[in-house]
């Protein structure tokens, strides 16, 4: 395997496995409310979404079918793969980056960025810098950065989860954890645990990093600073009247 393959073992290096135990998300709905925002805080018509960290690319097939470009970038070549063939088998135009989400550039700006299920990999205040600088540049002037499960509104307080799903076969017992590794650095240790019996067999998938917490105050306060980026609001669990 190359290097950059070589730093992605476990669930990401098996994308089927990471589609199935997220399975169960209502695709159409969360770009419905992607749509929303774009509709009320959008000041440039919104033709082209860039995902970052896009893993499986999950929305491409919903943004394309309503007539949007759309470009997904990932660190993981396996998902990549597995993206670019999801998209051919489905006659679907899309575009695809193999990137690191903290240091990109693309030859065309997008009008709407976004990222999905918590998956903004920074470990320092500097590297979050970093990141904004590339979504900065990434955006035309007007568009919006749109951000899943990001901020962190219960500081200092772990998380663990779990669930069982069965798709085309594969039983599934998903089990993800989050615990804290330094209240100073405001890092957590995020894993994923995938327990898969499949054909008879079982056997098991796992894979943790190292992230920064982000909060709310800091999140704003970062923003302010900025000044190339407006603070829209924040939701909770997919609904915008909360």
């Amino acid at each position: 395997p190359s290097m950059i393959e070589a730093a992605v073992p476990g669930v990401y290096a098996q994308p089927r496995y990471y589609e199935i135990a997220f399975s169960f998300r209502d695709l159409p709905y969360e770009v419905d409310v992607c749509e929303a925002c774009i509709r009320r805080f959008a000041q440039t018509p919104v033709a082209h979404v860039l995902e970052l960290a896009a893993g499986n690319a999950p929305h491409m097939a919903e943004w394309v079918r309503r007539g949007y470009r759309y470009t997904g970038l990932d660190y993981s070549p396996s998902m990549l793969d597995y993206a670019r063939q999801k998209a051919k088998a489905g006659g679907i135009p899309a575009a695809f980056i193999q990137g690191d989400m903290n240091d990109f550039e693309l030859d065309e700006p997008v009008d709407f960025a976004y990222v999905m299920l918590g998956s903004m990999f920074v470990s320092s205040p500097a590297q979050l810098t970093r990141h904004f600088d590339c979504v900065s540049k990434a955006l035309r002037p007007g568009g919006l950065y749109f951000l899943d499960w990001i901020v962190d509104f219960d500081p200092l307080c772990g998380y663990a989860e779990t669930w069982e799903i069965e798709e085309d076969g594969v039983h599934m017992h998903v089990t993800c954890i989050n615990n804290h590794k330094n209240s100073v650095l405001q890092t957590v240790e995020e894993s994923i645990t995938l327990e898969i019996t499949e054909d008879g067999q079982r056997f098991q998938l796992h894979q943790s990093a190292t992230k920064s917490m982000i909060y709310p105050q800091q999140f704003l306060q970062m923003l302010e600073l900025r000044g190339d980026f407006e603070f829209c609001g924040w939701w909770n669990a997919w609904d915008m009247n909360q």
